[in-house]
């Protein structure tokens, strides 16, 4: 058999050089789109709100503080990714196309970086861009690229797959040199992941699985393995500390006990996430997921079933096709912190939450067609699945499309939301933001009513319709609900202003003067009061 001429198709550099190519362009091109729509769902509430991003704020601030917004704070420590929204503020001020600009070119570099680990790993260009592919065209992730907010994802993912492909360097590094440079990489790289979000915890198993999948491992340089993994550990230690100080505690959420329903919970979430990567075109941005109360119900066993069925076929697979082994493995040990273990504050399941899980399940689709191709060569198997490779990558791309051109109009997002979750808060809260946005101020004061009945004791809920009512004209009435707010969270500061612009307009200035003071001291306060390193 002749060697293959370099630059010809059969040249495993002209593989390489084009996949490297195609890894970039590819989700470019799908998510062109994404770069002409406004911020969507919560993220001018994310940008506009952070209370690290306001005028004057520092980058150092943004590692000294949690995750604090006007109206309410979250037991998160994401500096990196405050930190990249800080930057393209800087330079776009609060132009979304900015925004997604970032979210655009994260993508397409996540894409680059997930075609070198699957290539690097089998020695495979082939499979190695079937996988960049897979990633790039995967509907389901349209909502961390659309969305701002789903930056946290794609950061998180970018910085695991350089400390894996750099953990790599280092156990086949040949000197003391290289390797000691390519393991601090890896390291960092872990350090970027978990300031990114708290996913990152999950990188000691993946990293064993990837060396574990290589075919060299780590055969004579276990050693290098093992001073990594420590550093990595120790590393993680060190993130877990410095969250504590910030947040005031290491999950951030309550653990509580390991009920019916909450352990009950984690089989039926799996479930819903491996139907979504499969089957990706059932898109909702919100997701009712009510927690069972048996372990009888039918949805319970069966999602036990499908969760047995998958570890066994974890163990045919790791001793058939390692790398589909470690596509399972990867998608598997990735999606325990998203599982409801313990309260995920904001969402029982979320799409973006699949971002770096779907690295693994690309992996595990592309070996696996693979190693049909080299098993069955002959031409009557090969075209029809190439064909059905080709469709089906088509058929992701369209959907990605229809998925954008939607994301462009929030009204219609959240309409659509709304008959399918009617009784969701997060809902018709925010169509009433987004009415009173489009001036439909009467339309705006209906929706936040239906939040006000659904959450009665939520000061926000108050604030927003006091917002509409205001906005419509309605100023008694709008009174009446800031100091609803202001009665069910004294330190309300947002509701004083509001409160106060109402009574100025009402003709009250001694009590407008009042409202404005009250607000100025509970900023000071408030900012005194923040949990800082």
């Amino acid at each position: 058999m002749k060697p293959p001429i370099p630059g010809t198709p059969q040249d495993p550099a002209h593989l390489i050089r084009w996949g490297r190519i195609l890894a970039l362009l590819v989700p470019l091109i799908l998510y062109a789109g994404s770069l002409a729509n406004d911020f969507l769902i919560d993220d001018e509430i994310i940008i506009t709100s952070n209370t690290r991003l306001a005028p004057g704020q520092t980058p150092w601030e943004i590692f000294r503080r949690p995750e604090q917004f006007a109206d309410f704070s979250l037991p998160y420590y994401r500096p990196l990714t405050n930190l990249s929204y800080w930057l393209d503020g800087q330079l776009w001020g609060r132009r979304p196309v900015g925004f997604h600009l970032t979210n655009w070119v994260l993508h397409s570099a996540g894409t680059l970086l997930t075609f070198e680990f699957a290539w690097r790993l089998t020695r495979d260009p082939t499979l190695g861009l079937l996988t960049g592919l897979l990633f790039a065209a995967h509907p389901i992730h349209t909502e961390s690229v659309d969305l701002v907010q789903g930056r946290t994802d794609l950061l998180a993912t970018l910085f695991t797959l350089l400390s894996l492909l750099a953990l790599r360097g280092c156990v086949r590094a040949a000197g003391p040199g290289s390797a000691l440079a390519a393991g601090t990489a890896s390291l960092l790289g872990l350090i970027g992941a978990l300031l990114s979000k708290e996913t990152g915890i999950v990188w000691p198993l993946l990293a064993t699985g990837f060396l574990w999948a290589d075919p060299e491992g780590v055969r004579g340089r276990s050693r290098r393995w093992g001073v990594i993994l420590a550093g990595g550990v120790a590393v993680i230690a060190g993130y877990l500390a410095v969250r504590r100080m910030v947040i005031g505690g290491i999950l951030g959420a309550d653990l509580g006990s390991l009920t019916t329903p909450r352990v009950g919970l984690l089989p039926v979430t799996l479930a819903i996430y491996a139907r979504l990567l499969v089957w990706p075109f059932s898109f909702s941005f919100i997701r009712t997921v009510p927690a069972p109360q048996t372990w009888s119900e039918p949805r319970v066993l069966g999602a036990a079933l499908l969760a047995a069925a998958m570890l066994a076929g974890l163990i045919v697979l790791a001793r058939r096709n390692r790398p589909a082994a470690l596509g399972m493995g990867w998608a598997l040990v990735s999606l325990l912190p998203v599982l409801n273990l313990f309260a995920i504050p904001g969402f029982v399941v979320a799409e973006r939450y699949l971002y770096l899980p779907s690295v693994g399940f690309a992996l595990l689709a592309a070996a696996l067609c693979r190693r049909a191709l080299l098993a069955w060569p002959v031409r009557a198997v090969r075209v029809p699945l190439v064909a059905a490779l080709a469709v089906l990558l088509i058929a992701f791309a369209a959907t990605i499309q229809v998925r954008t051109t939607e994301w462009g109009d929030p009204v219609a997002i959240y309409e659509a939301m709304t008959a399918r979750a009617p009784a969701s808060f997060f809902v018709q809260s925010n169509l009433g933001l987004q009415y009173l946005k489009r001036g439909r101020a009467n339309d705006a004061v209906d929706a936040l009513r239906r939040a006000r009945d659904l959450e009665p004791d939520n000061p926000v809920a108050w604030n927003n319709l006091g917002v509409a009512l205001a906005g419509s004209g309605r100023l008694e009435e709008a009174r009446q609900a800031y100091e609803r707010a202001i009665a069910l969270r004294g330190e309300y500061p947002k509701a004083y202003e509001n409160l106060a612009a109402v009574l100025l307009a009402l003709g009250d200035r001694a009590g407008a003067e009042a409202a404005s003071r009250a607000a100025r001291e509970l900023k000071v306060n408030h900012r005194g009061k923040a949990h800082r390193i």
